[in-house]
């Protein structure tokens, strides 16, 4: 059956609608302040083999590689008996997720026997189980860091709410009651897009909106492959580097990419990237793909193809198995977001060499993952969890965006109010912009910022991971570098100076202060407009010593 290409067109657009409405009710159905309020989730509908065909506007890093996902589970799945009361559930990093924290939850969609298609989405949840609350910078090996569920085809009414896999789960989680509410959360989510789906199919036909997932996903990868043929063919290579591996002193962790255009085509390969690392920084394959595929995106010029998993068609990805980008079974990845996005600016420091007035300077680009948590005497836990960004990177007639999330993430900025209102063990004392922590240029990098954090109660320690902190971001084509970041406790006269993995026990009346860096410049700081200069000294951007850099301040 054909369609009319205009009803086609109106038919993605709905589609996508119902992808966005299910991302907005996770949202406001969360319990979370991780996913209320920081906005650490991600919703997408799928057709009937598992392709992405409409994805909300939420987090990269997850949306981007939920096909991959089903794809993994659907292997290891027998799916031809699957009922609309089923779903699959999962996070194990090695089938197909990300990293424990998040799960993902997939849930059939049918119109009478027949069916539509999938709906899907991933939370991140507090805690997962494992080593420490949160996060365990300790890990040497995934079963450390939590609770590994392989994908399993659930039975709702049986198994949930109340059933044996939601008792195993939470049986192994310090926030129960929150994870309990988060995944219903999910569960809802999906309930809506499946009910939003099945009323498209009612008005507008099976065999049409069926045809309308295909067409939107050959139409976004005809725009890629445009997008692509646009760019100049050649060879080239980036790289770009972690600090260092939390367990051991081995130096930078480095990843390079070497991406290769040919026509409408792109291969990305890795090789010569580092081996994998004893602790949490190895980026599984369905993390470093989205990476890669945001990267690519960011720099094509068409801004507007539809994202779905069409756009990757024209996309091979090579990650060498045992490196830091595919690690071997078992290896911990809690911390997988710092080498997605090494793996982002080697992409991009690659692409730059191509055509340097698409490519922006290398922001911050490091997820902070910064969590307080306090045993309770009668055995509960609180476990404040903030998700940090930074400044963004100058590139070609624009500045870079100031205490922004990156471009994988894209996490919502926690209101204080919230903090304050669910953790009672802290106040917080501060929550400022960093002036002179973007790098200068004729563009200049966005500003980092600075949160100050008074523990106020008994028990309560942090856990902390973050780069950035010994190697800034870089500046392009004659751009300053941005800054790094730090963590410190103020505990009396004492300054205590941490790492950028850090678990420390925390005393009453210490002052934390974490402190996220600055997107690098672009272009030759004596190119800059004056006039630019000085709204940034009125603006307390930039202080007096730091605008010298601009010669052409007068």
């Amino acid at each position: 059956m054909s369609a009319d290409p205009i009803r086609i067109a109106i038919l993605a657009r709905a589609l996508h609608a119902i992808a966005a409405e299910m991302g907005v009710n996770l949202i406001r159905s969360a319990f979370s302040t991780v996913v209320r309020e920081a906005q650490d989730c991600s919703a997408a509908l799928l057709d009937a083999k598992g392709q992405v065909v409409a994805q909300a506007e939420m987090i990269p890093m997850q949306t981007s590689a939920l096909g991959q996902s089903f794809a993994a589970a659907r292997a290891q799945l027998d799916l031809s008996a699957v009922r609309p009361n089923h779903a699959i559930i999962m996070n194990d990093p090695y089938s197909g997720g990300q990293h424990l924290n998040d799960i993902i939850i997939f849930q059939p969609i049918f119109l009478g026997e027949e069916l539509l298609g999938w709906t899907g989405n991933t939370a991140h949840h507090l805690d997962i189980g494992g080593g420490t609350a949160g996060v365990n910078i300790l890990a040497t090996e995934l079963l450390a860091e939590g609770l590994v569920i392989p994908p399993i085809l659930v039975e709702l009414g049986r198994d949930w709410p109340g059933g044996a896999v939601e008792r195993l789960i939470f049986a192994n989680t310090r926030t129960a009651e929150i994870g309990r509410g988060d995944i219903d959360a999910q569960l809802a989510a999906n309930h809506l897009g499946i009910r939003r789906l099945r009323e498209l199919a009612e008005r507008e036909g099976v065999a049409v909106l069926r045809q309308a997932m295909r067409e939107v996903l050959d139409y976004s990868e005809r725009r890629m492959r445009a997008a692509i043929a646009a760019f100049p063919d050649g060879t080239w290579t980036g790289e770009a580097v972690v600090d260092r591996d939390t367990l051991s002193d081995d130096g930078p962790i480095l990843v390079r990419a070497t991406v290769t255009i040919r026509g409408e085509h792109v291969v990305v390969d890795f090789t010569g990237s580092a081996p994998q690392v004893r602790g949490m920084f190895n980026c599984p394959v369905a993390s470093a793909s989205a990476a890669v595929f945001t990267a690519l995106r960011n720099v094509l010029a068409d801004h507007e193809m539809p994202a779905n998993d069409g756009c990757n068609r024209p996309l091979k990805l090579i990650f060498p198995e045992g490196s830091v980008l595919n690690p071997r079974r078992g290896a911990p990845v809690r911390a997988r977001m710092l080498v997605a996005y090494r793996a982002l600016d080697a992409v991009h420091a690659a692409l730059a060499k191509a055509a340097p007035r698409r490519v922006p300077a290398q922001g911050f680009n490091t997820t902070t993952g910064f969590y307080i948590a306090q045993a309770r005497p009668n055995g509960a836990w609180r476990v404040y969890v903030d998700v940090l960004g930074g400044g963004y990177g100058a590139a070609a007639d624009y500045d870079g965006a100031d205490a922004t999330d990156g471009p994988l993430a894209s996490c919502r900025n926690t209101p204080i109010e919230s903090i304050e209102q669910v953790y009672p063990h802290l106040q917080m004392e501060s929550y400022a912009l960093l002036p002179d922590s973007g790098g200068a240029g004729e563009w200049r990098g966005g500003l980092g910022f600075c949160r100050a954090i008074r523990i106020l109660e008994e028990g309560v320690f942090l856990n902390h991971y973050s780069d950035h902190y010994a190697f800034p971001p870089r500046g392009i084509a004659g751009g300053a570098d941005g800054s790094c970041g730090f963590l410190r406790v103020r505990r009396g006269d004492q300054v205590i100076e941490l790492p950028a993995a850090a678990n420390f026990p925390l005393q009453p009346g210490d002052l934390v202060e974490l402190g996220v860096g600055g997107g690098a410049g672009w272009g030759d700081p004596a190119r800059r407009d004056p006039a630019l200069v000085r709204r940034d000294l009125e603006d307390g951007r930039i202080t007096p010593a730091y605008a010298a850099r601009y010669h052409s301040a007068g």
